[in-house]
């Protein structure tokens, strides 16, 4: 016994021996494979550069995994996936803006750059392509012969163009059939006008990729790519039937963007995105692109008998008639969410002819409201001198909600049409006007809806009249530095009795790209205050 327990101690000691020797390879393994994995962008660099990276959301997987295999020197990339339209809103001021940006159309890219604080610059050719086609369930998708045509299927499910890349391609898809054609080009905003304010109507926003294919059903019929389409065939346990026009379709693009707003930063991250696009490229990355359903550059069929094969390609000829389409678009379908700031001193409480100024602004407050639906949104502000709290010269009457928003029993749009009685008891006689637009401006800002048409309607019947506050040449040099062209929000004054000074409120306006009126009656005012709800000058 003694013999075998003796002899048995050596073997315990070699079995952990072995396996500290064991633990200790497949450390040293590890090791060398995360080496690997990192020196894939760093080896033999003593520091790597990071670089942002927005992505279309239908490609950013494939980039990500492409990436994670390729050698892209020194760089590092966080990729995001965004929609265009996202990225577009971003790059008017460059905060938050990407470095390098691969959009779902190249077209974004122009239109970016037509109010980008810094260069945004295409870079390269597309690293993917992939067409547009129409998706439903088998037998649900018609058989139209154009796109004018495709866009007027009653169970369309077209989504945002002033967000999404396939939506604003079946725009450019429509338009570039018409070869300048007046009567198919006509009967292209004709349709649009309908898909846009039956956009408007919605409550949240159009849903893409292929969250948007798994919400088609019945008759319903989704505007996507072929790449999509695979996919879903691919990933759920549906059939899609997918088709395009006889007279062919949009080669939807994947280009690399350098967006840096910095000049030096532009400067690398455009020697960076030229690697970035040798890298997406490549062999291994084409692989990899392909087997997610991605076309090439070209827009080569994809192999394996996948897709749709060879497609006839349509070409936009005027991207003008394409931009003017997004902007009536926009007047359609964009739903108006404005601030509105009245004042109540005391020459507006002062009674006139019977009435008083602010029972003038009410009345056609409530006329004006009328005209609008539900899915308008409006907060209240009333001013005042140290009306407000802590010698603030404004108060938040209710914020800025929808109009058919309840709220302690009425409705938004109740809220901000019964002036007279909101007005707080301890309410002073100046007017501060230029502390006030300042602040409403900026709160507007602030709560900027891209899919919304955002202002500050500001009414008043005097001049500014708070010697404590801003003077009127540090609020236009504010509002100055503040503008965001692609993130609008025009200040809209609107001058009551001739006692308003016309000429202050006209350089504010003008400061933020809105307009400015002045009105003396009820029936005039009412149609002021529509137009100043309306007001979409800066789309």
């Amino acid at each position: 016994m003694g013999d075998e327990s003796g002899a048995s101690a050596p073997r315990r000691g070699s079995d952990r021996a072995r396996s500290v020797l064991v633990g200790l390879v497949v450390i040293a393994l590890a090791v060398a494979a995360l080496a690997f994995v990192s020196g894939q962008w760093g080896l033999g660099c003593s520091t790597t550069d990071e670089y942002t990276l927005a992505v279309a959301p239908a490609l950013a997987p494939a980039v990500r995994e492409a990436l994670a295999r390729a050698d892209t020197g020194c760089a590092v990339f966080g990729v995001t996936a965004e929609e265009p339209g996202e990225v577009a809103s971003r790059l008017g001021t460059g905060a938050g803006a990407p470095d390098l940006w691969i959009p779902e159309g190249g077209w974004w890219a122009q239109r970016a750059q037509d109010d980008a604080a810094g260069s945004v610059r295409t870079l390269s050719f597309p690293v993917a392509t992939s067409p547009l086609v129409l998706a439903g369930a088998p037998g649900a998708v018609p058989v139209a012969p154009n796109w004018r045509s495709a866009l007027a299927v009653s169970d369309l499910n077209l989504g945002n163009p002033l967000r999404a890349g396939t939506a604003s391609a079946a725009i450019r898809a429509a338009f570039a059939e018409t070869d300048g054609d007046t009567v198919a080009v006509g009967t292209v905003r004709s349709v649009l006008a309908v898909l846009a304010q039956r956009e408007g109507a919605r409550k949240a926003e159009s849903p893409t990729g292929q969250v948007a294919l798994d919400e088609t059903t019945g008759d319903d019929v989704t505007v996507t790519t072929e790449q999509q389409a695979q996919l879903y065939r691919r990933t759920r346990e549906r059939d899609l039937e997918v088709w395009i026009p006889a007279n062919g379709t949009v080669m939807v693009d994947y280009p690399v963007v350098v967006t840096a707003p910095d000049p030096d930063r532009n400067a690398r991250a455009s020697r960076t995105g030229a690697a970035l696009a040798d890298a997406l490229n490549s062999a291994d990355a084409r692989a990899i692109l392909s087997r997610e359903g991605f076309r090439d550059g070209v827009g080569h069929a994809l192999p394996d008998v996948r897709g749709l094969g060879t497609v006839p390609v349509l070409e936009s000829q005027d991207d003008s008639v394409v931009e003017e389409a997004l902007r009536t678009w926009s007047l359609f379908a964009l739903p108006v969410r404005t601030l509105i700031a009245v004042d109540v001193s005391e020459s507006m409480r002062r009674p006139v002819d019977g009435t008083t100024p602010l029972g003038l602004v009410a009345q056609a407050a409530k006329a004006a409201a009328d005209v609008f639906p539900d899915s308008v949104s409006a907060g209240l502000w009333m001013f005042a001198s140290d009306i407000g709290v802590r010698g603030r010269d404004y108060v938040e009457i209710a914020p800025i909600r929808r109009f058919d928003t309840v709220a302690g029993g009425e409705t938004q749009r109740e809220i901000v049409t019964s002036l007279e009685e909101r007005v707080p008891d301890s309410t002073g006689s100046g007017t501060a006007l230029y502390d006030t637009v300042l602040e409403a401006y900026r709160t507007a800002q602030a709560g900027y809806d891209p899919r919304a048409v955002n202002s500050v309607i500001v009414v008043t019947d005097g001049a500014n009249e708070n010697p404590r506050g801003i003077g009127k040449d540090e609020l236009l040099a504010t509002l100055g530095e503040l503008h965001d062209p692609a993130r609008p929000v025009p200040v809209v004054t609107v001058g009551v009795t001739d006692d308003a000074d016309g000429d202050a409120l006209a350089e504010i306006s003008a400061a933020t790209g809105g307009s400015s009126y002045l009105a003396s009656d009820i029936p005039e005012l009412a149609q002021i205050l529509v137009s100043a709800l309306a007001d979409r000058s800066r789309r």
